[in-house]
C-alpha cells in the first residue's frame, strides 16, 4: 500500500483532490486529516490517502520499470535504516546508552534523548546514569509549557476524542469558575453533541442545578445566532462530539461549527487522556491541530503510573496545559496544571530502575 497526501484551502477542497486524481472513492482510503498554518499565514487542509500499488501506477502512468525503480528506493531506504540499528555503538558510553534506552522504554522519542545526551559523550558526566538522569528531567521540566491563565477568553471549545471525560471536564471547569467568583447566570454551555443524547441529558440536567443557561445546538446557523444573543454572558462553554481520528464526517461538522463561532474572544482546548499511547495522541492532535489549539487539558492522570508517553507528546507538541484531572468526582478532581504534577509519575517510575 502506498500513502499520498494532498493540500487546499479546506479539508473538502483537499478531498476533492483526491477524488479528482483516483475517480472514486472505492479507489483509496482516507486514512488522516489536519489543517495547519502556512508560511504566509493562511490555514491549509491536509489529508492523507492509502492506495494500493496497482491502481496507483494505473492513475499516475508509471510504467513496469518505473514501477521497479521505485520499489528499489523504498527497499534500499529500509535497509539503510536497519543497517543504523545493527552499527554496534561505543562501549565507552554505557551509561548514556542504558539512560536513552531506559527513557526510551519509559515513552520519550528518541531523537529527543539523543538531542539532550549527545553532547556528554566522552565527559565525565557520561560516567554517571544519576547525574545523566538529573540533566535530563530538568531538560523535561523546562521544556513543558504550562498555560499561565487556564481560562482567559469569553468563548471555550472543548475537542477531543470519544472516552476521554471531556463532558465530565468541562462540568468540572464550570464548577471551579464559579468558585472563582463567577456567576452562574453570567455562564452559558453550549451542547454540540448531537451524537449522544446522553451528553445532552447529562450537562442539561447538571446546568440546571446550578442555574446556568444550557442550549443544544445542531448545526451552525444556530449557533451562529446563539453566540450572538449571548452578548452578556462572561463565559460560554461549548461541548463537542467526541470523535476518532480518522473520522471525516465530524471532523467537517466541527470544522463548520467552530468557523460559524470564531471571534477573538475564545479559546481552543484540546482534552487527551495521559493513559494513551504516543502515537495515538499525535494522531488525535494532527486531528484537530486545523482549529489552532490554545491549550491542552489532560484527563485520567491517576489512572496510570507511566506518563511518559505523555511527556513526549508535551515535548513534541509544547502545548500549554491548563488542567488535569484525576478522577470522575465533580468537581474535586480538577487540578490547575503545574510541572510537578504532570512530572510526578514520571520522576517516580524512573526512580523505581
Amino acid at each position: 500500500m502506498l500513502k499520498e497526501s494532498f493540500i487546499a484551502p479546506t479539508p473538502n477542497e483537499a478531498y476533492k483532490l483526491a477524488i479528482q486524481k483516483y475517480g472514486s472513492i472505492e479507489n483509496f482510503k482516507v486514512i488522516k486529516a489536519s489543517q495547519y498554518k502556512g508560511e504566509n499565514g493562511n490555514l491549509n487542509a491536509e489529508i492523507t490517502i492509502e492506495i494500493e500499488e496497482s491502481i496507483f501506477n494505473k492513475f499516475t502512468g508509471l510504467n513496469e520499470e518505473e514501477a521497479l525503480l521505485e520499489e528499489i528506493k523504498v527497499l534500499k531506504s529500509k535497509m539503510d535504516k536497519m543497517k543504523e540499528v545493527l552499527t554496534p555503538k561505543s562501549q565507552n558510553d554505557s551509561a548514556i546508552n542504558e539512560v536513552k534506552n531506559l527513557l526510551i522504554d519509559k515513552g520519550l522519542n528518541q531523537d529527543w534523548i539523543d538531542l539532550m545526551l549527545n553532547p556528554f559523550i566522552g565527559t565525565q558526566v557520561a560516567e554517571d546514569k544519576s547525574l545523566l538522569l538529573s540533566f535530563v528531567l530538568e531538560e523535561i521540566e523546562e521544556a513543558i509549557n504550562i498555560a499561565k491563565t487556564p481560562i482567559d477568553k469569553k468563548i471555550n471549545l472543548f475537542v477531543g476524542p470519544t472516552g476521554v471525560g471531556k463532558t465530565t471536564t468541562l462540568a468540572k471547569i464550570v464548577s471551579w469558575s464559579l468558585k472563582k467568583g463567577v456567576k452562574p447566570q453570567s455562564i452559558a454551555i453550549v451542547n454540540l453533541d448531537n451524537y449522544r443524547v446522553g451528553a445532552y441529558e447529562q450537562l442539561g440536567f447538571y446546568a440546571k442545578s446550578l442555574g446556568i443557561d444550557y442550549f443544544c445546538i445542531e448545526n451552525a446557523e444556530e449557533l451562529f445566532e446563539l453566540i450572538n444573543r449571548l452578548n452578556n454572558k462572561d463565559l460560554i462553554f461549548l461541548d463537542t462530539a467526541g470523535s476518532s481520528p480518522y473520522d471525516i464526517e465530524k471532523l467537517l461538522n466541527t470544522v463548520k461549527l467552530y468557523r460559524s463561532s470564531a471571534q477573538e474572544d475564545n479559546s481552543i482546548n484540546l482534552v487527551v487522556s495521559s493513559a494513551s499511547k504516543y502515537v495515538d495522541l499525535k494522531d488525535i492532535y494532527e486531528h484537530f491541530s486545523f482549529l489552532n489549539i490554545d491549550k491542552l487539558i489532560v484527563t485520567k492522570v491517576d489512572e496510570t503510573r507511566n506518563t511518559g508517553n505523555l511527556i513526549a507528546f508535551l515535548l513534541d507538541t509544547k502545548l500549554p496545559v491548563s488542567f488535569i484531572t484525576t478522577g470522575q468526582n465533580v468537581p474535586k478532581d480538577l487540578q490547575i496544571a503545574s510541572k510537578r504534577a504532570i512530572l510526578e509519575n514520571f520522576i517516580g517510575f524512573i526512580d523505581e530502575e
